[in-house]
């Protein structure tokens, strides 16, 4: 069975050409992604530089709060704690691991998100890495949650296609050319463009999750 998306893992893409961005730009991205990796493990996901939210676009959601069970994966929980006034601390546990990430809910033409952002990140990575913001569309919050990542595969193909539709960067991961990593570099208002434009593509987002509340 096709796992839906967590395990969640920076996937390596199909050789692209680079961009010329400063090497020191690669260096603390490369160095992001592999510090994520320690405790995201699979399931390949979209990373971005930027928010793919602005502040007015920021709503709370109280239904999000709790903790939450994948239904296909009983060992990987969510929990949702509420952390100011529109803003979640993730906890995401899988196979023993955790990884603590800053979580918002946020609105685009009626559509709902959550933007999560890395927080966790060692203190003796040198260069010190750039973090990073996943993307989830958020299809429904009740009875169960069920959300839905960007599609890294179609992203990957449609960049290589056509490279000026969204600002990229491409990272090594690894010494072989297909160990490449693409990372968005675009500012929030062209992530929303693109992220607007593709709503009603449906290769543009992968097959949703659900996920349970703990009672």
């Amino acid at each position: 069975m096709k796992e839906p998306w967590p395990r969640l893992k920076l996937c390596p893409c199909k050789p692209l050409k680079q961009a010329s961005n400063s090497e020191s730009l690669m260096k603390k991205l490369t160095a992001g992604l592999l510090a994520i990796a320690m405790v995201l493990l699979t399931g390949c996901l979209v990373t971005s530089v930027y928010p793919f939210y602005n502040d007015k676009d920021v709503r709370f959601e109280p239904a999000l709060v709790g903790t939450w069970t994948n239904i296909t994966q009983a060992d990987e929980h969510w929990s949702f704690a509420r952390s100011g006034t529109n803003m979640y601390q993730l906890a995401y546990s899988s196979e023993g691991k955790t990884a603590v990430m800053e979580s918002r809910f946020f609105k685009l033409q009626e559509e709902s998100f959550l933007d999560l952002f890395t927080t966790e990140l060692k203190d003796d990575v040198e260069p010190p890495p750039i973090p990073s913001h996943f993307l989830l569309r958020v299809l429904q919050t009740s009875p169960t949650l069920k959300m839905a990542p960007l599609n890294y595969d179609w992203l990957v193909e449609t960049l290589a296609k056509k490279p000026k539709a969204l600002r990229h960067h491409i990272i090594a991961m690894g010494n072989k050319p297909e160990d490449q990593r693409l990372v968005l570099t675009a500012d929030t208002p062209e992530l929303q463009s693109f992220v607007i434009k593709n709503l009603k593509t449906e290769d543009a987002w992968k097959a949703p999750f659900e996920l349970k509340k703990v009672p």
